[in-house]
């Protein structure tokens, strides 16, 4: 299956070059300042047979000029190098001096930049880049032949490998993003109780993350729809994911106002990774590759999460605009499991294990909070006509699902109360059809038919497995009530664990693996047992 090439929207950072020491920006600044150019110079040239326009001017920095400069002004420029490619292709390239000893220019104060504590007490050049449309890597080759192409406009020769170089390790990224386009109706799946929605909900459980959900549809559905994830949410949702982003999707405010052959009439579908998702911090130049690939993956992974194509072959999913090709891609990114179904299916079994242990009483107060969305222990003692300790052993024993303070009875987590008050005011509430209602809901059902055996058996049954350090099985865990009797009313451990077993050879892997891990489950009295799969199964 063929999936789609993403394009790149911004990215932003900073370049170091101590090679040349300060050698490209005095050689710019002997060029520019003075007649016939004063300081400004507008001109076109191309580069590698692509037509751009190139803007040269100045702005003031905060930096005093030593003596040796020989310039009569308080401040030493920045020059500004701005390209406009086709369309909306942009390169805007800061130069600005390093030097040792740098003082403001008002207070005469030493002015503390990265560049000493990066590279140290040298003069070079630092090179702030803001590129659209444009890949990271062809901002880089584009800044040296704009240089070149202003001293051959000038008439005036300069050194060839200026800016030729690999960027000093300091160098730094700080935003970048990436996009495709995708029609109005798909988006319009995406946005519907989409992917957003569901890896907002599910994040809402976990300990340790930051996540922020975001919609704009005052105007139109889609306008700017936006989740934002902190580093550690981003880890869980994908393996190995290191970066803070933003997924958006993003219609004009208006778009009817174009016509519907045009590609603005239908959404861009973004992923930004920027300074300010990522804890503050830049990441360096030389790691682009990554961050590229972490883009593109949450991109995709988002897309096939919703079940929409990513192959651009004729479905009619993709709208090319001037920079998106919707086109194939060489390479194909890795694809993973739908993360929010395996949050899902562990929150479900935890629910539904305990209400199926509960008794009469902490099954009243578990529908009367449903409903009433929280309650006190007085309230409850009432309307259910308990003694207030009755009330406080069954939320004892309701631990896992509602918390207590101060009085105050309600849900620890948000889905617990939607799922039952559905059930309650559906007149379902019963406890043999709890599970398949849940599955009803959620669509886990569909999700676990597409998987493995084994991992239709982890979701079935709430488990969890580790792995170690050679991608052997470690552990498995399983948080509900298993008995090593043969009959009664919890499932048997024996059991569970022969299914197990099985289940993980139908999925092609070898069972003596598997034998070797740790099998963790809870007893009925309240604790928890351990031991080998294999030797669990064989009892």
């Amino acid at each position: 299956m063929s999936q789609v090439e993403t394009t790149p929207h911004e990215v932003e950072g900073r370049w170091k070059w101590p090679d040349w020491g300060r050698g490209p920006y005095d050689a710019l600044s002997s060029v520019m300042l003075g007649p016939p150019f004063e300081g400004h110079l507008e001109l076109s040239t191309e580069v590698d047979g692509e037509p751009w326009q190139l803007q040269v001017s100045y702005s003031k920095s905060g930096f005093a000029p030593r003596l040796s400069d020989g310039i009569n002004a308080e401040r030493l420029y920045e020059w500004d190098i701005v390209g406009r490619g086709r369309g909306e292709k942009k390169a805007s390239f800061n130069l600005s001096p390093r030097f040792p000893n740098m003082r403001h220019w008002e207070t005469g104060e030493p002015v503390n930049l990265p560049w000493e504590k990066q590279i140290g007490d040298v003069e070079g050049v630092d090179v702030e880049y803001h590129t659209s449309n444009i890949e990271p890597d062809r901002g880089l080759e584009l800044l040296p032949e704009f240089f070149a192409a202003i001293f051959e406009h000038a008439d005036e020769r300069v050194h060839s490998e200026y800016f030729r170089t690999e960027p000093h390790e300091a160098s730094r990224m700080w935003a970048y993003e990436r996009y495709v386009r995708i029609t109005r109706n798909w988006a319009e799946k995406l946005s519907s109780a989409g992917v957003l929605q569901k890896v907002t909900h599910y994040l809402s459980d976990q300990e340790g993350v930051k996540a922020e959900l975001h919609i704009n549809n005052t105007e139109v559905t889609n306008h700017q729809n936006r989740l934002f994830l902190d580093p550690a949410s981003a880890g869980k949702l994908l393996p190995g994911h290191t970066y803070g982003r933003k997924f958006e999707i993003y219609q004009l405010r208006d778009p009817d106002a174009v016509s519907k052959d045009h590609p603005s009439y239908h959404p861009k579908i973004e992923v930004l990774v920027n300074k300010s998702m990522n804890d503050g911090e830049a990441w360096a130049w030389a790691d682009r590759h990554d961050v590229t690939e972490q883009i593109e993956e949450t991109l995709l992974n988002a897309l096939h999460w919703e079940d929409i194509p990513l192959g651009p072959d004729g479905n009619g999913v993709y709208v090319a605009d001037d920079h998106f090709d919707a086109v194939a891609r060489d390479d194909r990114v890795e694809l993973y499991e739908d993360p929010t179904p395996r949050l899902e299916a562990k929150t479900d079994h935890l629910l539904m294990t305990t209400l199926r242990d509960m008794g009469d009483t902490a099954r009243d107060v578990t529908e009367t909070v449903a409903t009433d969305g929280g309650a006190t222990v007085d309230d409850l003692a009432d309307e259910l006509g308990k003694h207030p300790a009755t009330i406080y052993r069954a939320i004892e024993d309701l631990d896992e699902i509602l918390e207590l303070d101060q009085g105050d009875v309600s849900f620890r987590v948000r889905k617990y109360r939607d799922e039952l008050r559905a059930l309650v005011e559906s007149a379902e509430f019963a406890l043999e059809s709890f599970a398949d209602r849940i599955q009803h809901v959620m669509g886990l059902a569909d999700h676990i038919a597409e998987s493995s055996p084994f991992q239709q058996w982890l979701a079935e049954n709430g488990a969890e497995i580790d792995f170690d350090g050679d991608g052997e099985p470690k552990r498995v865990r399983i948080d509900t009530i298993l008995s090593q009797l043969k009959y009664g009313s919890f499932e048997n451990v024996q059991t569970i664990a022969t299914e197990a077993l099985e289940k993980w050879r139908k999925s092609g892997n070898d069972p003596a693996l598997l034998r070797r891990a740790y099998l963790t489950w809870k007893t009925p009295g309240g604790g928890t047992e351990t031991g080998y799969v294999g030797a669990v199964a064989d009892r």
